[in-house]
């Protein structure tokens, strides 16, 4: 059955609109009021749309919360993902690349800031703010497996997980305010660990001499 269009517009498109509405709203609330004080009222006001429309596509505010964190989250892992790959093919810079991505988002937006940080205290943005830094060990250990294809993948991922727990904790504390550097020295820090634990890793994997 064909959908009913008004001015042009399918229903389905309208119900998308109002969706994206609310999503964009919503950072806006958690950027003015944080993630403790984010209410449905405050986002259809903003929004400039009635309960029924957030009824129309999330049955609490925890759920338009974890869409808001998800989007914002692949979005930040898509650019880190693709500012590596379009860095030299040199494990320090395609790291440095990948970091910097997401830091300069954050920068960019507090608003996507405060939400990363305030996830940590929420009960369900928790758990997504975990996959968020599994997804970017993942992420680590593919850039590790391209520069050094024959390293062995023991220790790859929770060298990486532990690596991803650091550098999220340096760039937390930097935006924060109570890490006392610049971003471009936090950057090369952080791609030069990076790269000196997988130096590591690779000195663990040549076999040692036979004792006499």
């Amino acid at each position: 059955m064909p959908t009913r269009a008004l001015h042009g517009t399918s229903a389905e498109d309208r119900v998308a609109d109002r969706r994206q509405r609310l999503v964009e709203a919503a950072l806006d609330v958690v950027g003015e009021r944080g993630v403790a004080d984010f209410t449905m009222t405050a986002v259809c006001r903003a929004a400039g749309l009635t309960e029924r429309y957030f009824y129309e596509n999330f049955a609490r505010r925890e759920d338009l919360l974890v869409a808001l964190f998800d989007r914002s989250a692949a979005a930040s892992l898509a650019d880190a993902a693709a500012a590596a790959d379009a860095a030299p093919h040199d494990l320090e810079r395609r790291t440095r690349a990948a970091i910097a991505a997401i830091t300069d988002t954050l920068v960019a937006d507090p608003r996507a800031a405060r939400l990363y940080r305030e996830a940590v205290g929420h009960r369900e943005l928790a758990g997504r703010r975990r996959d968020t830094s599994a997804a970017f060990a993942e992420l680590l250990a593919r850039l590790v497996v391209d520069a050094y294809p024959d390293l062995p993948r023991d220790d790859l991922l929770l060298t990486t997980t532990v690596l991803t727990a650091g550098v999220v904790e340096a760039v937390g504390s930097w935006l924060d305010g109570r890490l006392d550097t610049d971003l471009d020295r936090l950057l090369t820090r952080c791609a030069r660990l990076v790269a000196a634990a997988v130096d590591q890793l690779r000195t663990d994997a040549i076999p040692s001499p036979e004792a006499p």
